[in-house]
């Protein structure tokens, strides 16, 4: 059961921080392809993967086991980490969190925010996306429903990580560094709406690989 734990966390590491990778990478080669100015700046990416990623990728590694894990057939030991159903939910995250952020601040710099506004709508959606699929990557065929709050360290580190963002966005004297701009109470609802999508797009991609047998 343990070597199972282990296993199985490595995964989940794994998943989330590949995954959310793809969708920053795909955010910032699509909005080079469609002609648009950059959607973050150099601060902005290096904040989203070194202090972002960090704690809530630490936390993963100590998911706690399902109570069901040592009850399962044993994994063919042929099989390596990224089996199909890994790989299609780390594209599925990633190409959906590159789609909406771009369209986001896209519809941003077209509604008449300034660069600063739309980046920072961006970028809030972007950190927002990693912690919900922090959650749903804790299985790779579980609904993020199931015992949803279970990883202490998880929900401590993304409560921590949240503080940090809005001090980011809301502090004065952090704005200049970070260039960001305090958004309203509408931008921010919608942010949290745009980046909250991905949680049903997982689900589906979850349900899709439910369905068809084991690899």
């Amino acid at each position: 059961e343990g070597g199972r734990a282990i296993f199985a966390n490595i995964r989940k590491y794994l998943m989330f921080l590949l995954g959310s990778n793809i969708g920053e990478i795909g955010l910032m080669a699509g909005a080079a392809l469609f002609g648009l100015p950059p959607p973050l700046t150099a601060v902005q990416i290096l904040y989203v993967n070194l202090a972002t990623d960090g704690l809530p990728a630490l936390a993963l590694a100590v998911d706690p086991a399902d109570p069901s894990l040592a009850g399962r057939p044993p994994r063919d030991p042929r099989t390596g980490i990224f089996t199909r159903t890994v790989v299609m939910l780390m594209l599925v995250s990633g190409v959906w969190s590159a789609l909406v952020n771009l369209g986001l601040f896209a519809w941003a710099l077209n509604s008449g925010r300034d660069a600063a506004q739309a980046m920072t709508m961006t970028f809030v959606s972007l950190v927002l996306i990693r912690f919900f699929n922090a959650y749903s990557f804790r299985s790779d065929r579980l609904s993020v429903l199931y015992r949803p709050f279970a990883n202490k360290w998880l929900n401590l580190a993304i409560g921590w990580e949240l503080l940090l963002l809005a001090a980011v966005v809301y502090v004065p004297f952090l704005q200049a560094p970070f260039s960001t701009f305090a958004l309203t109470l509408d931008d921010a609802l919608l942010v949290l709406a745009t980046a909250a999508t991905i949680l049903p797009v997982m689900e589906i991609a979850k349900a899709v690989a439910r369905s068809r047998p084991a690899a």
